[in-house]
């Protein structure tokens, strides 16, 4: 039996002047540069109805994808296992996730969830037999492991970010030894056609961090700019559906050369030309077969919380409630210089107040035939995601993060010895125990292999 696909995507743009999240403090977006949108894929084989969902969102919390799967399972029947929500993790969108001093905007949360059942509702209504096929390409220069080494015998995230920028741009930071980890090249790309060869979809799998555009106006990054090259290309009919690799310590910037295409959206421009060009050359030589095989797989797993020791949180209370500044050779000392230290230290102090120990983690697997994805929740670093990749049965295998809970960096346990990075340091979005990121991966690598 020919297997179906049906596609869609719904606008989610927030209004104008609505909160942006991913920096730590909260901007007002002052216009709309690109709009947002949910995009949904069905694959259906037999009995077997899998649901794919992308959002050009920083992130979801469970709670919100717990809502989307009842509404789609009471509305639409289709079971809550079979449905994977993923967050592209772009920094100039609405604040879906409370984080580093930034609330969440909670009239979006309460209209988002209907739009996204909507997305479903409407690939349901066109579903209809198709052909896939994958491949995958390099593109390499595009993506940096954004943890150094440095002189020092520390390991810095984005070691000359911020106001330091303007010291090491073009010359590069030259207390710099050596990238502390690796980065994932590989550009995955699936291709859907209906039964008359006529090309419906491509998706695309690349690891790196969504936050090459900053400012105030409300975009979906670098992924909005691989669209507009393949409309192009191909006409606007094809949708584009992008999933954001393991890239919690990847992203844009070589901190080695301090070199960046300079003025708004340059970079960004850039960085999506180069990923669409490349999507489009892999793409021309995918030869499409019947969809035949889909199938899925999920799990819970029950991970411990971090919490900080009696001592940590007096001196976080201490600090916030006389108002001072930690001294600039203290947190050189101590932790990473990025972001706002009492925002850190209320940050702790929120974890510390969590009732609940542990965090129910959902980790999730499917296969389209001779290929693979790997949902993955969270940030997990690019070192997970290159191991997955290897191991996995299924290829080419896409692994994506972000899907179904927005819990947060999953930094290696190597990472956490090294201690003066951004990505370990105990917050909401970085509270799991340090092995949480091998228990993940162990999880979907036997996920996968059961499929």
């Amino acid at each position: 039996m020919v297997g179906k696909v049906g596609i869609a995507q719904v606008e989610i743009t927030p209004p104008v002047g609505s909160s942006l999240a991913g920096y730590f403090y909260d901007r007002k977006s002052t216009g709309i540069h690109d709009p947002l949108y949910a995009k949904t894929f069905l694959f259906q084989s037999g009995d077997l109805l899998a649901a794919v969902i992308t959002c050009d969102l920083l992130a979801l919390m469970s709670e919100t994808v717990e809502e989307v799967k009842w509404l789609v399972k009471n509305r639409l029947s289709l079971p809550p296992e079979h449905i994977f929500v993923h967050a592209t993790h772009t920094h100039t969108g609405p604040a879906t996730v409370a984080a580093y001093g930034v609330s969440t905007d909670l009239n979006y949360l309460k209209n988002l969830p209907q739009l996204l059942l909507l997305s479903v509702r409407q690939a349901l209504s066109n579903l209809t037999p198709a052909r896939i096929g994958f491949s995958k390409g390099l593109k390499s220069g595009l993506s940096f492991n954004r943890r150094y080494l440095m002189k020092d015998g520390t390991v810095r995230t984005n070691p000359g970010a911020g106001a330091a920028w303007e010291k090491i741009k073009g010359q590069g930071n030259p207390e710099i030894v050596s990238p502390a980890g690796p980065i994932d090249p590989e550009v995955v790309v699936g291709k859907i056609e209906d039964e008359n060869g006529i090309l419906k979809a491509l998706l695309v799998n690349f690891a790196c961090h969504l936050d090459t555009v900053g400012g105030n106006q409300i975009s979906a990054d670098f992924p909005s700019v691989i669209s507009k090259v393949i409309h192009q290309a191909k006409g606007k009919d094809v949708v584009v559906g992008f999933f954001t690799g393991a890239a919690g310590n990847i992203n844009h910037i070589n901190f080695q050369t301090g070199r960046l295409k300079e003025g708004y959206f340059a970079h960004t421009e850039w960085m999506g030309t180069e990923l669409g060009t490349e999507v489009l050359r892999v793409a021309e030589k995918i030869d499409c077969v019947p969809l035949t095989t889909v199938n899925s797989a999920k799990t819970i797993l029950e991970i411990p919380i971090r919490k900080p020791s009696a001592s940590e949180r007096d001196f976080a209370r201490r600090v916030i409630e006389a108002g001072r500044r930690v001294s600039q050779r203290k947190r050189e000392q101590a932790h990473n210089l990025f972001g706002d230290e009492i925002i850190w230290l209320k940050e702790l102090l929120l974890v510390a107040e969590e009732k609940k120990e542990k965090e129910e983690v959902p980790v999730g697997a499917l296969r389209l035939n001779e290929a693979g994805f790997a949902f993955l929740p969270g940030e997990p670093f690019v070192e997970f995601g290159l191991r997955i990749k290897l191991e996995s049965k299924l290829k080419p295998t896409f692994v994506v993060e972000l899907t179904d809970s927005g819990l947060g960096y999953l930094p290696t346990w190597e990472a956490f010895h090294q201690g003066t990075g951004y990505e370990e340091r105990l917050s909401r979005a970085s509270k799991l125990v340090p092995e949480a990121g091998d228990v993940i991966t162990e999880a979907v690598l036997k996920l996968l292999s059961s499929l």
